[in-house]
């Protein structure tokens, strides 16, 4: 057996599932910090771009979090739903996101 599939052997499933469950905080948070760094920027310079992307990234790594929090673990709703509302949050983050870098300038 090589290296790898011994260490892969010895993690149990429950080590797994902390780790996911660590990253996935990891996520929320710095999503957060991200988009409330570009909702000041967006505050200090009036610039609607800056919004929309405050506003993706808050679609993007906010809302999955929490809709994981409070549907997956608060209430007993199936894992494809929870995964699905994550989707479409983090679909509609990234145009968001695209939105905010692609709208012109007003002088």
């Amino acid at each position: 057996m090589t290296t790898l599939e011994l260490l892969l052997q010895s993690i149990d499933l429950d080590t797994l599932s902390r780790l996911r469950t660590a990253s996935e905080l990891v996520s929320f948070a710095l999503g957060l910090v991200i988009s409330y760094l570009a909702y000041l920027g967006y505050r200090r310079n009036q610039s609607r771009p800056m919004l929309f992307i405050a506003l993706g990234f808050a679609l993007i790594l906010g809302v999955p979090g929490v809709a994981l929090v409070i549907l997956g673990f608060g209430l007993d709703i199936p894992i494809p739903i929870v995964n699905s509302v994550g989707q479409v949050s983090e679909l509609a983050g990234l145009l968001a996101i695209l939105y905010g870098l692609w709208m012109p300038r007003r002088p």
